[in-house]
């Protein structure tokens, strides 16, 4: 008959030393397997406000590098600065696929949603491939390096916003509804991809009034209504950050649900 383990009551456990070695190790399956280890989370009670704030901030990029068109000085970078997006578009796409293949065990509902984002980013790629060709042309009659910096700034910003920055909305609800980890992964995929160009989200907090420069409000703010005239126009819950390059080009709005006032 085999021994049953025991703890040995006269040996004290380092249990925050334990909980560090198991977050090493699932961060190694996550970012280098691109494998979900679920956490083991002790349930506290938080408000919904907090809640949602800290979803808010998975989605949140520091600002780490110039734009990625700042790297063009004369017509002689111009192919160089094109084939750098379309390879890191090719890494992001790759790093997508990575989490499906290395995931085999998600349900079928989770494979479409992250089969859908990796399609929507093959579309993004080829939609470049033609944008470039389409361009070619009026690279040549540019002159000047501001000139070739504009072009090539609306190019990527066309990209991102109509491609990339959209998923975003679909993936905050997912983890919102708590559909599981590697919703957050995705997100981190992404958000390398977006770093790397120069691209940074604005720092928006509930509880700010919004700011129509770079935020809109959600359809359902119309619902949200407050008595409170301190309140209106208020953010109550941030959805979407604003996209924007490292020397403040905006790149998409962010979205808000604030309070609105009673009709």
């Amino acid at each position: 008959m085999s021994e049953l383990f025991e703890l040995d009551s006269s040996k004290k456990y380092d249990h925050q030393e334990t909980r560090s070695l198991l977050a090493d190790v699932r961060n190694f399956y996550q970012s280098k397997l691109k494998i979900i280890i679920p956490e083991w989370i002790t349930p506290k009670a938080s408000a919904n406000q907090n809640e949602n704030s800290s979803i808010a901030e998975i989605f949140y990029i520091e600002k780490a590098a110039e734009p990625i068109y700042a790297e063009c000085n004369g017509y002689d970078d111009l192919n160089g600065i094109l084939r750098l997006f379309e390879e890191r578009l090719n890494e992001l796409l790759d790093g997508l696929d990575h989490l499906l293949d290395n995931n085999s065990d998600m349900d079928d509902e989770t494979r479409n949603s992250l089969e859908s984002y990796a399609d929507a980013i093959e579309k993004c790629g080829n939609v470049y491939g033609t944008q470039k060709r389409k361009r070619a042309a009026k690279f040549k009659e540019l002159s000047t390096v501001n000139e070739l910096r504009e072009e090539l700034q609306q190019l990527f910003s066309e990209m991102i916003a109509r491609y990339i920055v959209v998923l975003f909305d679909a993936l905050y609800e997912r983890i919102h509804n708590g559909a599981g980890p590697i919703y957050a992964l995705v997100v981190k995929e992404i958000n390398t991809f977006l770093a790397a160009n120069g691209v940074y989200t604005r720092m928006v907090s509930a509880g700010e009034k919004l700011d129509p420069e770079y935020m809109e409000p959600t359809p359902d703010s119309s619902e949200n209504i407050t008595e409170d005239f301190s309140k209106f126009d208020v953010i109550d819950e941030i959805r979407r950050y604003p996209y924007v390059f490292a020397d403040d080009v905006k790149i998409a709005d962010g979205l808000a649900r604030i309070f609105r006032r009673k009709d």
